[in-house]
């Protein structure tokens, strides 16, 4: 079947989540899932497609080590970029959806004091938002160490409201697998939740929540990753990026705010010479009507030079 040549738009995806809640575990469950449903069977399949041959080893480091150890990867110490094609199997053929990079970062570098940090904020479409559910069932105080990536995120929302440009947040609890099913444990963690949920709503972020659960199982002898739903979220941030950049040109979060500045620039500039412009319009047309009165002797002016009594006398001659 022939590859699809639409040019596809290139997105930039943020991850911001502290050390270990399960960032790299969940780029891989995606990858994997996404990839044990073969397209031949399912002419409607989303799959990554790996743009490089380092990203697919650093995927494939991932899943030997848990083949090999039945345990997680550690977590990550360096910013690693993943780029992948967001691919679909359709009944004319493989389609291009769009392209992205995933940004795994570690957990301390996701500071907004931090610059690198800062630049990969400013380059981004979309963001992927990771909180430990277990830890937050479990963890009496793990709440509190949350506000301040509370803030940041809501930092960026403010911003992204301000000037109304199009972004989105996937909102991630990970680690449900270790949770006891049932309406009282999603209750304790959307109370838990509701800080940044009721932030987010003020500014009208457009986000959504999504529970991950991303075991480990054991088959024949070897471990890997069971992922079920695991690629919602990607796929849902994606199609969300894809549906308000498909018709307006694309813009990271700082080249929308610079856009907006600049259009708000000469905004003001139109409205400041659209102010002058009928100032001077009514001064004339005033200025005429002024003249016109004079001459038709329907106003004259009172010299104010003249004494008092005699600008009475002329008051009374003119009415005579």
């Amino acid at each position: 079947m022939k590859q699809s040549f639409t040019p596809a738009q290139t997105f930039s995806l943020l991850s911001i989540g502290k050390r270990g809640v399960g960032k790299t575990v969940f780029l891989a469950g995606s990858y994997s899932e996404l990839h044990s449903n073969t397209p031949k069977h399912n002419p409607h399949t989303f799959w990554f497609e790996c743009q490089d041959s380092e990203v697919q080893e650093n995927l494939e480091k991932i899943n030997s080590h848990i083949a090999r150890t039945h345990f997680y990867p550690p977590a990550t110490i360096k910013i690693t970029n993943f780029n992948f094609n967001l691919k679909r199997h359709t009944l004319w053929g493989i389609k291009t959806l769009c392209q992205f990079r995933w940004w795994d970062i570690p957990g301390e570098i996701c500071d907004l004091c931090n610059p690198d940090f800062q630049e990969m904020v400013l380059a981004s479409h979309g963001c992927c938002v990771f909180i430990n559910a277990h830890a937050l069932i479990s963890e009496p105080d793990y709440v509190n160490t949350l506000e301040e990536m509370f803030h940041q995120i809501v930092a960026i929302a403010s911003l992204i409201a301000q000037h109304r440009l199009k972004y989105a947040f996937a909102l991630i609890l990970t680690k449900c697998d270790l949770l006891e099913p049932g309406t009282v444990t999603q209750l304790k963690i959307e109370q838990s939740l509701q800080p940044l949920i009721s932030r987010l709503d003020t500014v009208q972020a457009n986000y959504q929540k999504f529970y991950s659960a991303i075991p480990i199982i054991s088959m024949e002898g070897l471990s890997a990753l069971r992922a079920r739903g695991a690629a919602e979220p990607l796929l849902w941030l994606l199609a969300q990026l894809n549906k308000h950049h498909h018709f307006l040109t694309q813009q990271n979060l700082a080249s929308g705010v610079a856009q907006n500045l600049f259009v708000n620039q000469l905004l003001l500039a139109q409205i400041q010479r659209y102010i002058v412009s009928s100032s001077l319009i009514s001064i004339s047309f005033l200025a005429g009507i002024v003249f016109l009165l004079f001459t038709f002797g329907i106003i004259s002016i009172t010299p104010e030079r003249l004494p008092a009594k005699q600008q009475i006398q002329i008051l009374l001659q003119d009415k005579r």
